[in-house]
């Protein structure tokens, strides 16, 4: 089964007392069908492979890609105002 990634947002946050930001990923995967993948980790993943399995993700099925993407542009949005998560850009690091 190949996936195909079409989206991957990435957030991330400082918590207290931690050393090491903590990124959330949102992200779009077509596999039978389109999928909206939410996890959070120590280490942001590019690897569609991986991101289409990972095991601890929350997995939510569109039958669209449009469903799919305005769910994770969704997501994103809520994830910044009620979570207090930042967009992370990786050419420029949180710290």
């Amino acid at each position: 089964m190949r996936a195909e990634l079409h989206l991957n947002r990435v957030l991330y946050k400082i918590p207290p007392f931690a050393m090491k930001a903590l990124y959330r990923q949102i992200a779009v995967v077509e596999q039978e069908q389109f999928q909206v993948r939410i996890f959070e980790g120590r280490v942001v993943q590019t690897n569609p492979k991986f991101i289409a399995e990972r095991s601890n993700a929350e997995v939510r099925i569109h039958p669209t890609l449009k469903e799919a993407l305005d769910d994770a542009e969704s997501e994103f949005k809520q994830s910044i105002a009620s979570e207090k998560w930042e967009p992370y850009d990786p050419a420029l690091p949180p710290f």
